[in-house]
Order: C-alpha cells, then sequence, then structure tokens
C-alpha cells in the first residue's frame, strides 16, 4: 500500500480508503478536500472558514502532497 496515495485514488478495497471529506490538520489549521458536486473532476479545497477554491485533479493531487510535506496529517 502506498502511503502516499492521495485519499480520492483509493477505492474501499484500500486498508487506508475512507470517504470524504477529506481533512488534513496541522496545528489549529484545517484544510477540507472534497469532490465538486457541480462540475465533474475538479475538487473544492478550503483552508479553515475561508473562500473555496476549485483545482482539477492534478492540481489537487500537487496541494495534497505539498500540505503532507509541509506537515498537514490526514485525519482518520
Amino acid at each position: 500500500m502506498d502511503k502516499h496515495k492521495a485519499p480520492w485514488n483509493l477505492t474501499i478495497e484500500d486498508e487506508n480508503y475512507q470517504e470524504e471529506p477529506w481533512i488534513l490538520k496541522k496545528g489549529k489549521d484545517s484544510v477540507t478536500i472534497q469532490k465538486s458536486k457541480n462540475e465533474r473532476g475538479k475538487f473544492n479545497i478550503q483552508k479553515n472558514k475561508e473562500r473555496n477554491l476549485s483545482l482539477n485533479l492534478l492540481q489537487t493531487d500537487l496541494t495534497y502532497h505539498q500540505l503532507i510535506e509541509f506537515g498537514y496529517k490526514l485525519q482518520k
């Protein structure tokens, strides 16, 4: 199992599978990632209660991996 795989790339059979929204936390900061309900293939990302960003899959994958590198942890 690749622990660096983004959660939206996992299937229900995978050990670390979890349903959305996916929440990453670091201290008091949190980032919520979920699939867009309006645009297929897009994701909404929101830090704390700031405005939503709409990103494509590649942008979302890169952002997720950067957050992990910055010390954010995916909540179970």
